[in-house]
């Protein structure tokens, strides 16, 4: 049983049929044609407006016909103990700021609401109706940071990886592949809506990730990459319902790529892999093509064995097979030893 007091608010406040709406991590296909369905089981909707959106967060203007329509919303909203989507007045004076009346995305009063004797609100339940609903013509950019143009990045050492999807995916894939651009501080995926959050230790490793593996086919989409807020990934490990403990990552000197032993060497993804800490019984053609085999095409092997040193370079087919086999195959065990997988600029 929900409880519910008026706040303590000026009486103009009380008295405004303007609401301003606030969701954490919205989704990307949200648009006012929404809200006005959401907003219209409280009572009249005249206009709403999407005041700005970002990865993290979003805000929606929404005036209702009256005032009584307005507290009825707003009780409601604030019943519902959501930590998605908060809901204040606004002061009319403020419109007169940053946008005005005329600004507004006016709903026609036919709109008609999916939310209709709906008593909660939670984000499964906001994406599962978005999907169904138009979607609004203005293309928002999921990333905290715009990115003009590539003269003028605004880069930070965050990546989001906008489209990821794919079978059994968890942060410790991503890790696999992503690792090998620089050290990694955390790792977080958001399943529920097909991004990922990487955070480098240096800013200029996000930005190698950002010209270097634009478009590229990893698993069951093609990437695309932006940047993010480096306090993202902090904003959304509170909201633990958006994430699987297998889906956030904190990396550590131990588990890092690149360290005093190893020099970094940044090399972009390739279908060829360099397969090392293979016992010399593993370090053959042979071996190698029945293992790899499983995950696509082996155009050919090549095999480094030296008096100490095992290793071995491996061709596939296509860049989506190399991907998955080191997002699979990183660190896992072939006879007795972990693996190592990385890219190379090496030819076969």
């Amino acid at each position: 049983m929900f409880s519910y007091s008026s706040p303590n608010l000026p009486e103009s406040l009380h008295n405004s049929h303007f609401l301003l709406l606030t969701l954490t991590a919205p989704p990307s296909n949200l648009n006012p044609e929404y809200f006005s369905s959401l907003m219209n089981q409280y009572g009249p909707v005249l206009q709403v407006k999407i005041l700005n959106r970002s990865l993290m967060e979003c805000k929606v203007l929404v005036e209702m016909a009256n005032t009584d329509a307005a507290k009825n919303a707003k009780k409601a909203l604030d019943q519902l103990s959501s930590n998605f989507i908060k809901c204040s007045y606004y002061q009319e004076d403020k419109l007169h700021g940053s946008f005005t009346v005329g600004s507004f995305e006016t709903i026609e009063d036919t709109t008609s609401s999916t939310f209709k004797n709906r008593h909660s609100t939670s984000l499964n339940e906001i994406i599962n109706d978005a999907d169904s609903k138009p979607q609004s013509a203005t293309v928002l950019p999921i990333s905290q940071k715009l990115i003009p143009s590539s003269k003028n990045i605004q880069s930070t050492k965050t990546v989001c990886l906008n489209g990821i999807q794919g079978k059994d995916l968890d942060a410790l894939k991503i890790y696999n592949i992503f690792s090998n651009f620089g050290n990694i501080d955390k790792i977080i995926l958001i399943n529920l809506k097909n991004f990922a959050l990487v955070k480098y230790l240096k800013e200029d490793q996000a930005y190698f990730v950002y010209q270097h593996c634009q478009n590229i086919q990893f698993f069951e989409s093609n990437l695309q990459i932006t940047f993010a807020a480096d306090d993202s990934i902090e904003k959304l490990v509170g909201l633990d319902t958006l994430y699987r403990e297998q889906d956030y990552y904190i990396g550590s000197e131990d588990t890092d790529r690149f360290n005093a032993n190893n020099k970094m060497i940044l090399l972009p993804p390739s279908q060829v892999l360099h397969i090392s800490n293979l016992k010399k019984v593993s370090s053959n053609a042979e071996t190698m093509w029945d293992i790899f085999s499983e995950y696509g095409v082996v155009e050919a092997v090549k095999v480094l064995n030296s008096q100490f040193k095992f290793m071995c370079l491996v061709k596939m087919e296509s860049l989506k097979q190399a991907l998955e086999i080191m997002a699979l195959m990183h660190n896992e065990e072939v006879d007795g030893r972990n693996i190592q997988i990385s890219f190379t600029k090496a030819k076969i």
